[in-house]
Parts: structure tokens; sequence; C-alpha cells
């Protein structure tokens, strides 16, 4: 039942879960639906606002925004313009377009991730295959050792070969050997799904228990979704009031941000309300023209870094400030970075170089810092530590983190609500639960150790119980009652060993 409600959250989703059905296509005398899987090179579609792209296409409209969020966690839309290439898993911001298709689905740069051979390797339990190994062991042992001590007990005491036939199969009993590991592993499962990491099943506890370096996306891992907006300089209450009422009737993502960031509400209503795509919004609020969006939009003309990520204002043509927008670290990421130590190896991100210098003061300088990684250099990079023989854990968010997070050993996909999309991984992790990482990896090796205990009783019991049967000191009757009892001692052991280990190591994070 644990697994049937796990399967439920839908650990091997992939991009067909989340790309739209159908596209509207120029079929010669007028635009028709077409499944997006039966595109061809040359096909020519047309996209709506907030529609997600199927395929990778060249940009046949003069200009159009692209938020490409759904793939990368970045919420700053990039600019395309007629000719360029627009990449599958973007969503258009922004008046409809018209793109060619120049890959099919199936093939294009993101989507043909999921035809790499990682993803086509079938899943296997490890430590039922242990069992089920041992088990089979320990029943050939059982019967080996009733043959024999029938025929011994035939030449010293006929009468009792019976009885004490049956007392040593009766004893020997397979039973516990085999609950020690789905109770261990299953009440581990139980306790990491209390404390919001949900994982895929319980072979990925023994693969946890492994693991020896760590690495991390950056959008939407190591920063939230949520965005720091500081303006530039100072405004009026009556300027912060047309900027809130105006960036409040876009839907464009910065504007969002904006208007997320102001309290004071216009009373004067909007009017003259336009949104230019590519460059910004403008409105009139009596007989003052605001506008915000690019600098050029604005007419700002001075020298600033990182335009990208600049949102700048006017006033009747006459630049006021503008907003800077920048991804906020989660608060408990330091504190984890710190605690992993040596296991924190790479940081892989998609992202421009632009937060370089926010990184490395927030990694120490052992940690290698990559930017501009493709899905596929990503997944590349996994790969090639493991061949070095690391056991790697990925953190990741986006779609473009799902073959890293497949080909390493432990895939988290990092996500503030269930409901919404994770890439393919072994385990959910809910956004505020990221700082126990380091207590969900210790309480994979407690597991590992308790297991390991449980099954040292079992043998044990077994050896015991057997001594006494084999020389006769054991009854069937007590050897009946002796059974499940060595099966609930096991059953208790792990399940009190595993929530005293989880309650010490959860309370104390150090």
């Amino acid at each position: 039942f644990q697994n049937k409600t796990y399967d439920s959250l839908a650990f091997d989703r992939d991009y067909k879960s989340y790309f739209p059905l159908a596209v509207m296509k120029w079929s010669g005398s007028g635009w028709i639906p077409v499944i997006v899987h039966d595109l061809q090179v040359g096909d020519q579609i047309r996209i709506r606002n907030l529609e997600i792209i199927p395929a990778d296409s060249t940009m046949l409209s003069e200009k159009a925004f692209i938020d490409y969020s759904f793939v990368t966690g970045e919420s700053k839309p990039v600019q395309v313009k007629l000719g360029d290439t627009v990449y599958a898993g973007g969503r258009l911001v922004g008046q409809p377009i018209e793109l060619s298709v120049a890959k099919i689905t199936s093939q294009s740069h993101l989507t043909r991730l999921w035809n790499n051979q990682i993803f086509q390797k079938p899943e296997e339990s490890h430590y039922k295959k242990i069992i089920d190994r041992a088990a089979r062991r320990f029943t050939w042992v059982v019967m080996g050792v009733a043959v024999v001590t029938a025929v011994v007990w035939y030449y010293l005491d006929p009468s009792q070969m019976w009885l004490v036939l049956t007392a040593v199969l009766m004893v020997a009993c397979p039973c516990a050997l085999a609950l020690a590991a789905p109770f261990t592993y299953g009440n581990m499962l139980r306790v990491f799904g209390r404390h919001g990491f949900y994982l895929k099943n319980a072979d990925v506890i023994e693969r946890l228990a492994s693991v020896d370096g760590v690495v991390f996306d950056k959008t939407g891992t190591i920063t939230h979704g949520a965005a720091d907006v500081v303006f530039s300089a100072t405004m009026s209450d009556e300027q912060q009031s047309w900027i809130k009422t105006l960036t409040a009737s876009s839907t464009h993502p910065l504007s969002n941000l904006v208007a997320g960031s102001l309290r004071q509400v216009s009373a004067v209503p909007v009017t003259g309300f336009k949104e230019r795509p590519g460059k910004g919004i403008e409105g009139t609020f009596g007989d003052v023209v605001v506008k915000v969006g690019s600098a050029a939009f604005t007419g700002f003309d001075g020298p600033v870094e990182d335009l990208a990520s600049k949102v700048f204002v006017s006033c009747n043509d006459k630049v006021i400030g503008y907003f800077r927008i920048e991804t906020a670290l989660r608060p408990e990421i330091k504190g984890l970075v710190q605690r992993l130590k040596e296991k924190c190896l790479a940081l892989l991100s998609g992202d421009h170089t632009g937060d370089r210098e926010r990184m490395q003061k927030l990694f120490p300088s052992s940690v290698e810092l990559r930017f501009d990684q493709s899905p596929h250099d990503k997944l590349d990079y996994i790969s090639g530590l493991q061949r070095e023989g690391r056991k790697l854990m990925m953190i990741g968010d986006g779609l473009n983190d799902s073959g890293a997070l497949k080909q390493s050993d432990v895939g988290v996909a990092v996500t503030d609500d269930t409901g919404v999309f994770t890439p393919a991984c072994d385990g959910i992790l809910l956004g505020s639960k990221l700082g126990q990482l380091d207590q969900f990896l210790r309480l994979g090796v407690s597991a590992t150790t308790i297991l390991k205990i449980a099954f040292g009783i079992s043998f044990f019991y077994n050896i015991i119980a057997l001594s006494f049967a084999v020389s006769g000191h054991l009854t069937p009757l007590v050897a009946a009652i002796l059974m499940p009892i060595s099966s609930v001692s096991v059953v208790g052991f792990s399940t009190i060993a595993v929530n005293w280990v989880a309650k010490r190591t959860l309370t104390n994070p150090v």
C-alpha cells in the first residue's frame, strides 16, 4: 500500500506529461489542429500566449519573449527575433507567433534527452536480490541440517527421531530474515515521507547510504522561486501606486515580480494601456505617461551592468530609476553546504555566469562551478565522475536536470509544491526541507546499519535455536512458539531502532 501511494507521485514523468497534445499547423488553406508528435520538419505552426513550444523551431515572426522557466527555473524571459532558434519547452509570453519546425518533437534539443540509454535501464532492487539469495541458501542449509539430524537420531534413539526432526524444521525460520529488510526500509521510507522527503522505493535508501558526493543545480534548487526586487532610487507613494497598477495589468513574469513587491495601489485608473512584447508596458495616469520595461524602451542610455536583470521606469519620458531583480538564495542552503563539507562537489547551472560571484561566496573553493550547462552537459558531467568511482546524488528541479537526475546514483527533485512538475527522479524533496539533506544522508547510512544488525539477530536466533533442536532439547511445541517470536523480535527491533535513530538524527542537525 505504501508503494502504491508513492507511485501516485509519478517519479518517472517526462516531457510527454506536460507538452501540449496538439498545436495549430498551417495546411495551405487554413490553420488546423495537429498532434505534436505528428509534426514534421518544415511545418509552420502558430503558438499563442502562454502556450508551450512543442519542438525546436525557427522564428518566423518579428520578435517575441520566451519564458524558459519550465525548463531551467529561470524567471527572466529570453527575447528572440526573426530567424532565431526557439527551443522546445519554452512558453510564449505575449502576442501569437509563427514558427517553422526545425526538429521533430522527439529529436528536439531538450526532448531527445529521453532517448539516452540511461532512461532505458530497467529498475533493479538490489536488496531484494540479496534477501532472495540468502533465503535460498538458508533453506538448503536447513534441509541439510535436518537430513543429518535425522540420520544421527535414527541411530541414537529412533523413537525421538521424528520429534527432533520436526523441531528442527519448525524452529529454523527464514521469516525473520525475509522481514528484516522490508520492515527496516519500510519504516525508514515512512520517516522520510513524514519529513517531506518522498523516495521512489526502498532500494533508493540502500543507494543513499553509499553516496559520497553531492552535485547541485542552481535555479530553483540553490535559489528560490521568489525574487528580491529592489528599486535603485527613491519614488513617491503616488509613483509607486502608478507602477503597481500598471505592472499588475500585465501577465509578464517580471511585471508580476515588480507588482508583488509594491504595496501602494493607485486611486486613478490606468488609461491607454499598451504592452509591447520585447520592450515593456506603458499607461497613462491623468497627464503622466508611465513606462516600465527595457532601458531602450524607457529612454535610459547610461551604463549599467547586466541589463537583463533590470526593469527601468520612466514618467513622461524621464527615467526615475530601475528595479534590480535577483533570485533569492534559500536561507538554509549556506548551512547545508558547510555541513556537507567535502561531499559537496559541484554546481551545474544552465544560466549565464552573471551569478558566479554570489555562488563563489556561498560555496568553498573546492567546489566546481559550471555555468551555461546544457542538459547533456550535466548528464555527461555526472557520468564522468561515476567513471572515477564516485557515488553521486544530484539535486535539481527543472526538466533540463532529468538526464543528470536519472544518471546519478540518487536523483532528487526539489519542489515547493508536490502538485507541480517534477522531473524523472529517485526522490522528491520539499524545498523547505532542503536544509535537512545531510540528515537524510545520515539516516540512509543508519538504515543500512540497522538492517545488518537485524540480519545478525535473525542468524543468531537460528543458530542458537537449531543447536537446541538438533541436540533434542527442544520439543515441537516449544519450537512452534519460538518461531513467530523470532519474527516479532526482528520486526520490533527494526521499528524501534529506526524511530529512535530518526528522532535522534532529525532533532540534532549536526
